[in-house]
């Protein structure tokens, strides 16, 4: 600990043993995994909770490394027995801290393991300093922050909440960025029942889309991949994060190859040390220092992924560390890796391609022409030859790499489809033989632990550092102390004392050689400390060997102690009992268990809200209004309909908007729809619900409800947050219907307090990246981008699933924020389990328009009122809901959506990850699993 600031952790990703073992011999402080549940990576290899756990953690704990395990889903209640068994798992094996999302496995974390950490995923969508106070109250001891916050947000969060956080604040500096906030996405979900909040995403943001303005496609040559972007790099970051106070760098990955666990791991371990040495020794720390990763660094970070985009976008960006950049950040080329750009074909000619080179290329390097399709089969191969002016051979081996000029490159024998190349493409050199090479090595222990020290010769580099003290008297025993560098310690002594030397006594030199290279342990000697031993003593050299073994046998033993204090009986039942009493002991039960069904209305324009308040029987109208203007007038118009007005608060909450909340209450609502636990967290510290506020303007927190963001997936995180003061809670979309009504079914009385949405758009993309931002200007924010959301609609088409089929067409809106809301072109209904619904217990549906001409508002709430009072049957409603147009005048249909009762996709069903679809990696672990 420097000052307040504090070395921050190298954290590595490890999808199977290859990457865990990358990552350990390349510097990791700590290593984040997947077990063969409950984590957000199910196409991983991942590590079976009992078969592989225990070996995994005890290879760790040798090597001085700590182990998180990533348990980051949300729970359905029929895996809450199961998940159970696997937490206490966890605990038995000693794991240093579990990464989790969903609150209610917070809850019983906590309950089965008081001791165990643990730390918030960026699934929570965690954006402000009230987001992490909520998540420390439910015993979170390190919150994993949103990527898309800047620095100088992250150093806003962190001064806020001060040692509120035992672990810290940790970000991600490095790999695949999403385009929708974490925890906020269902594409997936909507268009394929793979969940991403079940770690089954689809990437529907890689997917390419047209962009439609005002009804129209635009033309956009071959920008197409208007959702993907290039991926995040912080490196030259660092010390910007160290001074922002942030405790953990993490490195995404889990999918990717052990060479890229391997590579990043070495990049960011020297990254740090060199940024904590000059941070330590300089004034400067707060700039920018490009010494911190070398060209060669550079080009191989780019060599092992990213998704280069073009001559001037090379695939790796800081993402939102700088603050928004949205002209940079998705460029809309190519959605996958491309490596590194060496070239632009010139012409095809003798039976090879012309080239002009623009970066290191030569005999064995693996390229592709790039004609702007990604999409379609693009033409590539390994390089036979490279011819130059003179027609002479070049380029034939690593030191003979040409990187400029004109070059005729051949191929093998039909590598090729030379017609299909053509003059201008753009050439990726996706593989390099002698990079291959270079991570090969470092896979397999050719790396260095920076920051662990030099190491003695002969000592394994993977191996954990130690130091050791040696001291004693004359006629005293001498003793040995070892310390690891968490600050665990191992003690032994000699059984003779020493005596007096007779010729030469005890010095460091002779010490080294009886104390040895500590072979075999899975240790390595940093530093030796003899001061504290009496000159001219001596001791014979089996002893001091016998007390070395004493000393690190008991060190071994501390490194694997596991966790202590588990409950010992069952806990959810506990729990969910608990929950009950206290919610019953409160008021918002009384009086609700025969109230008949009925249903609210969001709007989302001041025309649609005017329609809906012509509507005698309807008791609620939610205004989602994207801008604030007019929404004063709208509250006011909506209480004087003599209709309870509810007003949506934004999913998202900056820091520079975490004072928002005093706008909502201005309002004079009769509740709010809460959407992200920060403003939960600021309502319930100002007294929550009911409370009156009388600083400068007396304010009245008005009733509060929880929307489907919050995330509720089982019965204990629907009980923890009705209790956390909600009068009505929407479960989240990750829900089908059947299990809407298990749930419902499972909070008894509580079940009246949720609210099922029968019909949406559903928000498939939640995003800080701005389409009209992006590509209705030249701006990079809102301060230049000349505001193009105010006066133009936005649709995105995605690609027909048959022929003579024109794509969906997806609604984009934008908020006060600036985030944008992609929704889903169809409707979603839920016409046909309504009555399921109303059996469980509900009794709040919701309606939710997105832009629905005024015209459809009132049929609309009426055909649904007429299907809950059995005049219209769900056949009926269902045919007329298919024939409805949007904004462009296109039917574009209805669906039951994330409602279908199906089976959700297995693990073994999902696309192979490159580990997977690699044999040498399946070796490589079964030989860590030998090394460990």
């Amino acid at each position: 600990m420097k000052g307040n600031f504090q070395k921050p952790e190298v954290l590595a990703p490890a999808g199977g043993w290859p990457q865990l073992k990358a990552a350990v011999e390349n510097g990791a402080d700590a290593v984040y995994f997947g077990l063969s549940k409950f984590n957000a990576r199910a196409r991983a290899s991942n590590f079976h909770p009992e078969r592989d756990l225990p070996a995994v953690m005890e290879y760790l704990h040798r090597h001085g490394v700590k182990g998180y395990v990533t348990v980051n889903v949300l729970l359905f209640d029929s895996e809450l027995d199961e998940f159970e068994d696997m937490v206490r798992s966890i605990a038995r094996h000693g794991v240093d801290a579990v990464i989790v999302q969903d609150i209610g496995a917070v809850k019983m974390i906590k309950s089965i393991s008081p001791n165990l950490n643990i730390h918030g995923s960026t699934q929570m969508s965690i954006t402000s300093a009230e987001g992490v106070k909520f998540a420390r109250r439910q015993g979170v001891s390190r919150v994993v922050l949103g990527r898309e916050l800047s620095v100088t947000e992250i150093a806003s969060i962190q001064k806020e909440i001060g040692e509120e956080l035992m672990e810290g604040i940790e970000i991600f500096v490095h790999g695949a960025l999403c385009v929708s906030y974490s925890g906020q996405c269902f594409s997936s979900e909507a268009w394929g029942g793979r969940s991403a909040n079940r770690g089954q995403c689809a990437q529907a943001c890689r997917l390419p889309y047209e962009l439609l303005v005002n009804g129209k496609r635009k033309p956009m040559e071959d920008v197409k991949y208007l959702l993907s972007p290039q991926d995040l790099m912080a490196v030259e970051l660092v010390p910007q994060l160290i001074s922002a106070g942030v405790s953990s760098l993490k490195i995404e990955g889990r999918l990717k190859s052990p060479e890229y666990v391997a590579l990043t791991t070495k990049v960011y371990r020297e990254a740090v040390d060199k940024a904590w040495e000059l941070f330590s020794s300089s004034s400067s720390s707060s700039k920018k220092d490009t010494s911190l990763i070398s060209e060669l660094s550079r080009r191989e970070l780019q060599q092992v992924f990213a998704r280069a985009q073009d001559e001037n976008h090379n695939g790796l960006t800081p993402g939102f560390l700088e603050g928004p950049r949205h002209q940079r950040l998705v460029r809309g080329r190519n959605p996958r890796h491309r490596g590194i750009l060496v070239g632009k074909v010139e012409g095809v000619e003798d039976g090879g391609v012309r080239i002009k080179v623009c970066g290191p290329i030569k005999r064995g390097d693996g390229v592709v022409f790039d004609r702007g399709a990604p999409e379609e089969k693009e033409e590539g191969g390994s390089v036979y030859e490279v011819i130059d002016s003179r027609g002479r051979s070049v380029a034939r081996t690593s030191n003979e790499e040409v990187t400029s000029g004109s070059f005729l490159v051949k191929f093998g024998k039909n590598a090729l489809e030379l017609r299909r190349v053509g003059r201008g493409d753009l050439v990726w050199k996706t593989r390099d033989a002698a990079v291959d090479k270079k991570l090969e090595a470092l896979v397999k222990g050719g790396g260095e632990r920076g920051g662990h020290g030099g190491g003695a010769e002969g000592a394994s580099e993977s191996a954990a550092g130690v130091s050791i003290k040696v001291s004693g008297e004359l006629g005293k025993q001498l003793t040995i102390i070892a310390e690891d560098q968490l600050g665990r310690v191992g003690r032994g002594t000699t059984m003779s004392v020493l005596q007096e030397a007779t010729s030469k006594g005890l010095d460091e030199e002779s010490l080294r050689k009886s104390i040895g290279l500590l072979g075999g342990t899975g240790l390595r000697l940093l530093h030796l400390d003899v001061s504290a031993l009496a000159g001219g003593t001596f001791v014979p050299a089996s002893e001091i060997k016998a007390a070395r073994r004493e000393a690190v046998e008991q060190l071994l033993e501390q490194r694997l102690m596991t966790a202590e204090g588990m409950a010992e009986e069952a806990v959810v039942s506990n729990i969910v009992d608990a929950s009950f009493t206290s919610l019953a002991q409160g008021e918002r039960q009384a009086g609700r268990d025969g109230r008949a069904p009925k249903i609210a209305i969001l709007c989302r324009t001041r025309e649609q809200c005017e329609e809906a308040m012509k509507v005698e029987w309807l008791e609620e109208i939610i205004l989602d209004f994207l801008e604030v203007h007019g929404l004063v007038q709208a509250v006011e118009a909506v209480r004087g309909s003599g209709k309870r007005v509810i007003v949506a608060t934004p999913r998202v909450l900056k820091p520079e908007e975490e004072r928002m909340w005093r706008f909502y209450l201005r309002l004079g609502a009769d509740a709010l729809l809460v959407r992200s636990t920060g403003m939960l967290q600021k309502l319930t510290d100002l007294g929550g619900a009911g409370a009156v506020l009388s600083d400068k303007e007396e304010l009245r927190i008005p009733e509060l409800h929880g929307d489907f963001s919050l995330n509720a997936a089982n019965r204990i995180s629907a009980l923890h947050l009705l209790e956390e003061g909600l009068a009505r809670l929407a479960p989240t979309h990750d829900l089908n219907a059947f299990q809407l009504c298990e749930l419902g079914n499972s909070l008894g009385p509580g079940g009246h307090q949720l609210e099922a949405i029968i019909h949406q758009h559903l928000p498939i993309f939640h995003t800080e990246h701005c389409v009209f931002c992006r590509f209705l200007s030249d701006g990079n924010s809102y301060k230049d981008c000349g505001h193009p959301c105010e006066t133009n609609s936005v649709h995105l088409r995605d690609q027909a699933r048959r022929a003579q089929q024109e794509g969906n067409e997806h609604l984009v809106l934008a908020d006060m924020g600036c985030r944008n809301t992609v929704f889903n072109a169809k409707a979603q209904s839920g016409v046909f389990y309504v009555s399921d619904l109303i059996r469980a217990g509900y009794r709040n549906f919701r309606i939710e328009l997105v832009d629905e001409p005024p015209h459809q508002v009132i049929p609309i709430l009426t055909a649904y009122h007429d299907l809950l009072h059995h005049r219209a049957t769900p056949g009926e409603l269902w045919t007329w809901l298919r024939s409805l147009q949007n904004a462009n005048g296109r039917a574009q249909g209805v669906e039951e959506g994330s409602l279908v009762h199906s089976a959700r996709a297995r693990a073994e069903d999902l696309k192979p990850t490159a580990s997977q679809q690699n044999p040498k990696w399946s070796k490589m672990g079964a030989q860590a699993l030998k090394d460990k």
